[in-house]
């Protein structure tokens, strides 16, 4: 609109022929033109959800696990407290199949397995999306197309203006006695050069109170071990080399000392484990757009992570078990576009990384892991269609210094899906998709002491979606923009690892298999309302059958796999003025059991938490405060998301932000 209005301008001023005399030559001021992109989820031939930081200030989001949790066909495994740890399975595959990507570089733990999500704040992330399957977007790493779902991270990168410089500072209290400073400082250096630097730092005591049932009495006792003093920094440098290309250096690190809260088995608490983390990564991103027809991209990414780990154990010696572990890895990508016609484009990538651990236990075998993944993949794109396939190969060999490795591994995982618009002026599309994943067993699942299965096979993942969509404008002059979403799916998951007992220990295998269906609906609304409010509505539901089908003869054959509620979703109501902000958050998750036999012993019940916020932004001249103000939990609920574990109950939390 914004070209048009100038071609216009143009054509009606020099269609006439200017006075030499009166001929006047104005220099423009730079014109930023800002607006809100409308979402583009319903367009993808994959499920895809998002959330940007507006919707985060609106809603009181203040984690991102708080955040990821409002999407649909997700689950968040949280063993409470403060610094509990805290990981995401989508379609309850196992966060082992779920990437967590930051900044486009796929975050690891090659010993465990699984990304703490509760580490992540959204101070300074722009963007959070889920994706389900293969992406559309198929300029990125391999690894990316090696998970059966991704958690993309995406942080904000500076927009200066007539400015050289930012500061945004906040700070946050909470219950329990938790306080949260932040600080980001953003400098251009230069037309080409900007850079970025961000900390925190958050401390908790975390010592919060909770109600167990006792036969028909409830007895109070308060959460002790949970305290976390976690500090944060990341650096980021900004290139623009014109046509060089672009370049984003980044650092970043992390050091926590956290409590690991114990379970709560009758009425006491053997919370007597702490863990201290220093986690950094270094990394190089690069991109290039060589011509209409090609582009190029770089990645490279060094991670060192130290844990100690303490416990106390009265039955040892020395009357505790102390253990440290250092993991390192080192990463490459490149990636190669070619786009021959409009609407058609290819992509090669290749990923190579290495991954060694040490650790300070008895006959420890010091795995080195190397990995290459090879993707290749098109996509065909039109007004009416999006078609995508890729087909990703893996090979994985390890060494160790004590024994005999684990097999080596190779792979070929193909992926295709669809998005077709079925009416010309209507946007209702209907979408499918087949992809083909695994997960390699990690270091623990493999070497662990006594427990470790160097003979374990990889965990191989089908998935199959078949969706609706919808979105559009209903009553433009009421409601602005809507969309709406609805998806059935089937997941297989064959030679699944799982933790057995034996006859004196605990051992590794492959004797699982998982068949997943089910349905996730999902609807957003945006209402425009009389003097200049608006009312924002985001919805979402999830019927999941998760079942085990290993043996017919066993005693848990159709029962519903661990912590797989049938029924979940969210509802999230944020009704802005020019006066006050107020959102709701209503978070329901429908009764699950904690083993594979799904008896009454083994159940827990369901439950519902409520969250309201409620913020404002003051303009001081060039400057700006926001204040907000939030409840949590409202309803007091007293809940677990894993048995013995349980949740804060109501709680409350204050932010200052200012802007300059």
């Amino acid at each position: 609109m914004v070209a048009l209005c100038l071609m216009s301008y143009c054509n009606a001023t020099f269609a006439q022929t200017p006075d030499p005399d009166t001929l006047k030559v104005e220099n423009l001021e730079k014109m930023y033109i800002v607006g809100t992109a409308k979402p583009s989820s319903t367009k993808q031939s994959v499920p895809i959800q998002t959330m940007d930081k507006k919707s985060f200030e609106k809603l009181g989001i203040q984690d991102l696990y708080e955040a990821v949790r409002t999407f649909s066909g997700v689950s968040i495994r949280d063993y409470g407290g403060i610094g509990g740890v805290k990981t995401v399975s989508v379609r309850n595959m196992g966060s082992q199949h779920t990437a967590v990507c930051y900044d486009g570089i796929t975050l690891s733990n090659a010993q465990s397995g699984q990304i703490d999500i509760g580490r992540f704040s959204l101070d300074n992330v722009e963007q959070i999306s889920l994706s389900i399957g293969q992406s559309d977007d198929i300029f990125q790493t391999a690894r990316l197309f090696a998970s059966a779902g991704a958690l993309n991270i995406r942080t904000s990168k500076p927009v200066f203006g007539d400015r050289s410089s930012h500061v945004t500072a906040s700070m946050r209290f909470a219950s329990f006695g938790t306080y949260n400073p932040y600080l980001l400082y953003q400098q251009r250096l230069s037309k080409r050069w900007s850079f970025g630097i961000n900390g925190d730092w958050l401390t908790s005591d975390g010592e919060y109170p909770f109600t167990i049932r006792n036969g028909a009495n409830y007895e109070s006792y308060t959460r002790i071990n949970s305290q976390v003093n976690t500090a944060r920094g990341e650096l980021n440098i900004y290139g623009d080399l014109g046509k060089g290309g672009n370049l984003t250096l980044k650092g970043n690190y992390l050091y926590s000392h956290r409590g690991l809260p114990g379970s709560v088995v009758l009425y006491n608490q053997d919370a007597k484990e702490w863990l201290w983390d220093r986690n950094g990564f270094g990394s190089a991103h690069y991109q290039n757009r060589l011509s209409d027809q090609w582009a190029i991209m770089a990645n490279l990414k060094y991670t060192y992570s130290w844990n100690r780990y303490l416990a106390l154990n009265d039955r040892l010696a020395s009357g505790k078990e102390e253990t440290f572990y250092t993991q390192n890895e080192y990463y490459a990508s490149l990636a190669g576009e070619f786009a021959p016609i409009e609407g058609l484009r290819f992509t090669l990538v290749e990923d190579y990384f290495i991954n060694t651990l040490d650790a300070t236990l008895t006959d420890f075998v010091y795995p080195v892991r190397q990995t290459s993944l090879t993707a290749l993949a098109g996509q065909y794109k039109n007004s009416r269609v999006t078609l995508t396939a890729s087909l990703l190969g893996t090979f994985i060999t390890e060494e160790v210094e004590v024994g005999t490795p684990a097999d080596d591994k190779m792979r070929l995982s193909p992926s295709v899906s669809i998005s077709y618009k079925l009416f010309e002026k209507a946007n209702f599309r209907i979408r499918a998709s087949y992809k083909d994943a695994y997960r390699a067993p990690n270091f623990n699942d493999l070497y662990y002491s006594r427990v470790g299965n160097r003979n374990l096979l990889p965990e191989k993942a089908t998935q199959f979606n078949l969706g609706l969509t919808w979105s559009g404008t209903l009553w433009p002059e009421v409601v602005e923009y809507a969309s709406f979403s609805v998806d059935g799916y089937s997941n297989l998951i064959k030679d699944k690892i799982v933790a057995i007992p034996t006859m004196f220990i605990w051992r590794m295998l492959n004797i699982g298999k998982v068949g997943m269906s089910g349905l996730d609906v999902n609807g957003v609304a945006q209402i425009s309302l009389p003097a200049m409010m608006s009312l924002s509505l985001n919805a979402n539901y999830s019927l999941q059958y998760a079942v085990d089908i290993s043996d017919p003869e066993s005693k848990t054959y159709m029962h519903q796999i661990p912590y797989t509620p049938r029924h979940l979703g969210s509802v999230t109501l944020s009704w802005k003025s020019r006066w006050l902000n107020i959102s709701y958050l209503c978070t329901a998750v429908g009764k699950r059991y904690s083993f594979p036999q799904n008896t009454q012993s083994n159940l827990i019940e369901g439950y519902m938490d409520h969250t309201v916020s409620v913020n404002r932004t003051f303009n001081l001249g060039e400057h700006k405060l926001s204040v907000m103000g939030e409840v949590l939990n409202i309803g007091n609920v007293n809940y677990e998301v894993v048995q013995y574990y349980p949740m804060p109950g109501r709680s409350y939390r204050l932010t200052l932000k200012y802007n300059f």
